[in-house]
């Protein structure tokens, strides 16, 4: 009897170490479980909670700067806008936006090689019906090397390329005339990308969003860009064509005073300081993009909104050797373009807007 109360004794003190050890491996095993996946996930929506907050602080941000786009010299608009975390900066010309038009429908031009910093383009007429052009460039101010004169006037080579100009740079705007009986065949237009900008890092990537030409672009980690507010574009459509088609072309300028806004409650009053108005009758647009400013996206828009369609500009071999050799297959230009047979009104509306920003 002794013996089997020792023995029953002794299982009753092994069965409480047991436990014990099974406890704590079930407190490690879930601790361990929210360090690895709970933390995470209550970061991530933390982060996403933020961004979700600053894009609707943007986005009536966004309605009350179209409004001053919209109505013209002089008006202003008062916005709130808040955020928690990121910051809110002003990015100039980082990218560029080229519209090229034809004046005529019975030569389309193809231009490859215009860019910032380029001294030198390739142009002939895919209808084979203008030989050589007359090339005419208007910079944004003077140039020495113009004698103090903001135009160049040059022709196309035997090679169908034209240098000679200084570099081109935002703001340069080009016409081409046929140099047989000196008719516009059409020009272009050279405009560097203001945007205001929204970047927040978190543990789940950086959130961004970008506000240009009276829309927002914006792209969460993981993702691509996409239009979160159209920009501003006005169409009078005929069946299945324009009567006119007008682009929006902003400059944004926040305050001398404040480049970068970090978190924090403010009021920003915007106001329209006007700008050119550009009219012209055209038979084709053709819009190309370059630098960061997500331009698949923005072609897509183009494209599934405004009945422009893709289309890569290149020289071939047979087009010219020199031709292809410095704007061949490596530097081809992946467009977008829209032409029908009757001419139409094409407006750009540049308009600089002003953002000044104080704390609440």
């Amino acid at each position: 009897m002794q013996r089997q109360l020792s023995l029953g004794k002794s299982e009753e003190a092994v069965s409480p170490v047991i436990g014990t050890v099974l406890i704590l491996a079930i407190m490690i095993s879930i601790t361990g479980t929210m360090l690895a996946w709970g933390i995470p996930s209550i970061q991530e929506s933390e982060a996403y909670s933020i961004y979700t907050s600053s894009q609707n602080n943007l986005l009536n941000l966004d309605a009350d700067l179209d409004h001053v786009i919209l109505q013209g010299e002089g008006a202003s608009r008062t916005s709130t806008v808040s955020f928690s975390s990121g910051s809110f900066v002003q990015r100039s010309d980082k990218d560029q936006i080229r519209y090229y038009y034809t004046t005529v429908g019975w030569s389309d031009p193809k231009i490859v090689g215009v860019k910032n910093g380029a001294t030198m383009f390739g142009m002939l007429d895919n209808k084979e019906v203008v030989d050589n052009y007359t090339v005419t460039l208007t910079y944004p101010m003077a140039l020495a090397e113009l004698g103090n004169s903001t135009q160049w006037t040059g022709y196309t080579s035997s090679d169908h390329i034209v240098t000679g100009f200084p570099a081109l740079v935002s703001g340069v705007q080009g016409t081409y005339s046929s140099t047989a009986n000196s008719t516009q065949i059409g020009g272009f237009f050279i405009y560097g990308v203001d945007s205001l900008s929204y970047q927040y890092s978190s543990v789940s990537g950086v959130f961004k969003m970008r506000m240009f030409n009276g829309g927002i672009i914006s792209k969460v980690p993981g993702g691509t860009f996409g239009f979160t507010s159209q920009p501003l574009i006005l169409s009078i459509p005929n069946d299945d064509s324009y009567d006119s088609l007008t682009f929006y072309q902003t400059d944004y300028a926040l305050t001398s005073s404040v480049k970068n806004v970090q978190g924090g409650n403010y009021i920003m009053n915007a106001r329209n300081q006007g700008g050119n108005d550009i009219s012209l009758d055209v038979y084709s647009i053709r819009i190309g993009f370059s630098g960061d400013c997500s331009a698949y996206q923005v072609k897509q828009y183009y494209y599934n909104n405004w009945n422009f369609i893709p289309n890569d500009y290149l020289f071939t071999p047979d087009q010219g050797l020199t031709l292809a050799s410095n704007f061949g297959v490596s530097n081809a230009e992946e467009d977008i373009v829209y032409s029908q047979t009757s001419a139409f009104d094409f407006r750009i509306l540049e308009r600089t807007i002003n953002v000044d920003v104080n704390l609440r």
